[in-house]
């Protein structure tokens, strides 16, 4: 491999075999090398290749003044996620995580833990994502010695959550709010609490899931297909009532304006949810 750039003795951009280039780490595997020299493959401890050159264009930009420990936590922390789980992940993850935990790691070392404002909301609504951040925390731990606090590991599942979605971070800690405040609304209204092991709950929970990332989406398009909406408000009068108390809220706190379509799933999937479990 011919390197093209190097950071530090231990980073270097190389190109292959097959002209393709990839950033490479390994323990003094540019030291006392040059542009053009070769490096030893036997000597590469991690590479990193992408589909999409913009990504490894910012993935360069963000390790020039970073210690490469914490690309190389990135990267075990992404191997570990697609082992464990049947997330797809965005690429950019390699970005936005990296570009996390170098600062949220050095200012854990210090002491100075950042509030999860959504900690809770976290941990129930994203379970399997709340689970690989914990993973994600040995792996912290195995490379620095550093036990992250709770909120750390909640802001790592946003961040898993973000790229299995391929979201804005922004937007995913917006979808987590809102997802909570339908179930405020849904449980006053019908003085209820959820069953959080049922499988109704937990498809509930989904369908809040996708119907924040589509309404919260940059191009998000409202279908027009009515049907279901008219359908289900006859069908289920007492949950379009509660649906319409929820577009009302959704408008005025977060602004945004839900198709009758997406109503029409919703009045459903409350009916599905409420008729399961009620508390007097």
């Amino acid at each position: 491999m011919v390197i093209i750039r190097i950071y530090n003795n231990n980073v270097a951009i190389v190109k292959d075999r097959n002209n393709r280039e990839m950033i490479v780490i390994g323990r003094g595997i540019a030291f006392q090398k040059h542009t053009g020299d070769f490096i030893e493959e036997s000597k590469i401890e991690k590479r990193f290749m992408f589909q999409d050159q913009s990504v490894m264009t910012r993935l360069e930009a963000l390790i020039k003044d970073m210690p490469s420990v914490y690309l190389t936590i990135s990267e075990e922390i992404v191997e570990m996620i697609r082992k464990e789980s049947d997330l797809t992940l965005s690429e950019n993850i390699y970005i936005t995580l990296t570009d996390h935990i170098s600062m949220s790691l050095e200012r854990e070392k210090k002491g100075v833990i950042l509030k999860n404002p959504l900690l809770l909301e976290i941990r129930q609504f994203y379970k399997l994502e709340y689970g690989l951040a914990c993973k994600a925390s040995e792996i912290i731990k195995k490379y620095l010695n550093l036990v992250i606090s709770e909120d750390e590991i909640g802001f790592i599942a946003l961040h898993i959550v973000n790229a299995s979605m391929n979201q804005r971070l922004e937007n995913t800690m917006r979808a987590t709010q809102m997802i909570q405040d339908i179930l405020n609304i849904v449980r006053i209204y019908y003085h209820t609490e959820f069953n959080e092991e049922s499988l109704r709950y937990n498809r509930f929970i989904r369908h809040l899931q996708f119907l924040a990332k589509r309404v919260l989406g940059e191009h998000a398009k409202p279908s027009d297909n009515d049907f279901l909406f008219h359908l289900a408000r006859n069908q289920f009068p007492e949950a379009n009532q509660c649906v319409k108390l929820i577009m009302e809220h959704l408008g005025n706190r977060f602004g945004i304006k839900v198709s009758n379509a997406e109503q029409g799933f919703l009045i459903y999937h409350i009916m599905n949810v409420t008729t399961e479990k009620k508390i007097k």
